[in-house]
């Protein structure tokens, strides 16, 4: 599996699978910490669900880490197609 993501869901559940598996903790135990089932932290790490902010920062929290290094560990494995982020999404509209 190449390590980039062309979305930034897979390229989250991807940064918590490495920081979870360089702590040396299960899915189910990391799900046990947060009270929640090992499929659930499964569908995260595989980039099917897409958590909310404060589920991410719990995440980060509970593998030892803060909500911004887990997040600039996401950005790192993201494909270049998805950067730079010097310019908008989209052009500003004519006439605006």
């Amino acid at each position: 599996m190449p390590n980039t993501a062309k979305d930034p869901q897979i390229a989250l559940g991807r940064a918590i699978r490495l920081r979870r598996e360089e702590r040396g903790i299960s899915q189910e135990e990391l799900g046990l910490e947060l009270g929640y089932d090992q499929g659930w932290i499964s569908h995260i790490e595989n980039g099917r669900t897409n958590p909310a902010y404060g589920t991410v920062d719990r995440l980060a929290r509970a593998l030892g880490w803060p909500l911004s290094l887990l997040i600039a560990l996401a950005e790192s494995v993201e494909t270049e197609s998805r950067k730079p982020l010097d310019r908008p999404l989209r052009a500003p509209r004519q006439g605006s």
